[in-house]
């Protein structure tokens, strides 16, 4: 009976030390509470967390919209743009095995010798059409797989009823690669392509029959056409002080190449009557000088 009344006695202390506990922890909050910083102190804290947070998720937002807009400037650009090239992409033959092939006629060029400019002319419908490029083939005359000189973006892809199919790539600031006198096609427009990527096989053209089987190749800068032969193994940069030749020498070259020797007029002959004696003024004159002289040797006797 009496450990039971102690133990009840304890359980009363500790309940009134609890109850004195709880009761100074509110002391104290209320005395918190009256403090001057406290409420301000608390407000702060709040908007730090909560700035912290509106930091952390923009910033994330940031880097996921860079990553797409880095991916839609791959992907998705617009119409005219091409893929940047490597700073090492160099233009290759667009053939897979240069050893192979050879230039069958080369690029007309308006400063050349008479000789290579006649070599670069091509015999379309009775009449001589300049070069714009260089003509690629096999000495025994078969078709070979043509590939993209470098890489970038495909805007034409078709079949011309004088060219054959024609794939145009855009290698961008201004620059085009043109393929023509393809058998077959294996690329499409828009399509991005990579250096050496197979874009068809090399075959004949009614433009240039005599050419036989071959790849017509072209490199242009703002739509005028260079000697693609001076640019393989270099650079887009190679590119950069590309300038259209002078009008004189432009014109002079077609003028060689176009024009004919004039015929020379015959030299004239004064006519003959019958007897063999002759009908022009000179004659006439000289004749008359004659009778002249004739007449005074006789005076003179």
């Amino acid at each position: 009976m009496i450990a039971e009344v102690m133990e009840m006695t304890d359980n009363n202390n500790n309940d009134k030390r609890k109850l004195s506990e709880e009761s100074q922890n509110k002391s104290n909050l209320r005395a918190l509470l009256k403090k001057r910083w406290f409420l301000p102190s608390i407000y702060l804290g709040v908007a730090a967390i909560l700035m912290i947070g509106v930091l952390w998720v923009q910033a994330d937002r940031s880097d996921k919209q860079s990553l797409q807009s880095n991916k839609n400037d791959v992907v998705f650009g617009d119409k005219d743009s091409a893929p940047v090239n490597g700073t090492t992409e160099v233009f290759n033959w667009p053939v897979t095995d240069k050893k192979a092939v050879g230039v069958i006629q080369p690029f007309y060029d308006v400063n050349g010798s008479t000789e290579d400019q006649e070599a670069a002319l091509v015999n379309y419908d009775h009449s001589f059409v300049q070069n714009k490029g260089v003509n690629i083939g096999t000495k025994d005359n078969k078709s070979f797989t043509v590939t993209a000189a470098m890489s970038g973006k495909v805007t034409k892809a078709e079949k011309d009823a004088l060219l054959g199919y024609i794939v145009t790539i855009n290698h961008g600031k201004g620059i085009e690669t043109i393929y023509n006198s393809l058998q077959t096609l294996d690329v499409k427009k828009g399509q991005q392509v990579a250096q050496g990527e197979k874009l068809g096989k090399a075959g004949t053209e009614d433009f240039n029959r005599a050419a036989g089987t071959h790849l017509h190749f072209e490199i242009r800068k703002n739509n005028m056409a260079v000697n693609p032969e001076k640019y393989f193994s270099k650079g887009l940069s190679a590119l950069n002080n590309v300038k259209k030749p002078s009008t004189e020498a432009t014109n002079a070259g077609a003028k060689e190449t176009t024009e004919t020797p004039k015929k020379q007029k015959p030299e004239q002959k004064p006519s003959q009557k019958k007897d063999g004696k002759s009908d022009t003024k000179q004659d006439k004159k000289s004749g008359s000088e004659t009778d002249q002289s004739t007449n005074d040797e006789g005076a003179n006797s």
